[in-house]
């Protein structure tokens, strides 16, 4: 098992994953500055000027996370930064669903589709937080790896992404209610 944690393809397909992550939520953000401001001062969390300057900063601070897990000199240090931005919008999810505002939008990318906050997207981030964790632990006993590894990394991670993000996509699609449903033979 010692093996596996330090072998440098995994750390690489757990970077590019994370990297893919954090640049696709900080681009889908910044093309959309006002409606993501919106849904920042909608988690009610801050006071509205707050909230502009979070919706402003956050896009580049996801921008540089994802540029320094790229980047081997600073891939630890990103990755604990990864995992405290990913605790935080976790924490800020919880206590939305804890005072029962399920309806609100994640925020988490902005492109058109509305995903409502709950429970398991509290667990999804918690889940995330304990990769980017575990990304930052793992990273100073990796082996040092060369390009079949970089290579291989970066397309595990970027197949990992396209799942996950697949999968985000297919969870923000509205729901079909029964009585809009077509039903075959009527």
């Amino acid at each position: 098992m010692q093996q596996v944690l330090q072998e440098p393809l995994i750390h690489w397909a757990l970077r590019s994953f994370l990297a893919a992550l954090f640049a696709t939520a900080a681009l889908s953000k910044l093309t959309g500055m006002e409606e993501f401001h919106g849904v920042v001062r909608n988690f009610r969390l801050l006071p509205d000027m707050a909230s502009r300057a979070v919706a402003m900063v956050l896009p580049v601070a996801e921008l540089a996370v994802a540029a320094g897990l790229m980047i081997p000199a600073l891939a630890a240090p990103a990755a604990l930064a990864a995992a405290a931005l990913l605790g935080v919008f976790g924490l800020a999810i919880a206590v939305n669903v804890l005072r029962g505002r399920t309806q609100i939008d994640c925020g988490c990318f902005r492109n058109g589709m509305k995903q409502r906050i709950s429970w398991a997207m509290v667990a999804r981030n918690a889940v995330l937080t304990a990769m980017a964790l575990g990304a930052a632990a793992l990273l100073p006993a990796a082996r040092p790896g060369g390009t079949a590894d970089l290579a291989t990394g970066m397309l595990a991670g970027s197949v990992l992404f396209l799942l996950y993000f697949s999968a985000s996509m297919l969870g923000g699609l509205p729901a079909r209610h029964p009585s809009t449903a077509s039903v075959k033979g009527r």
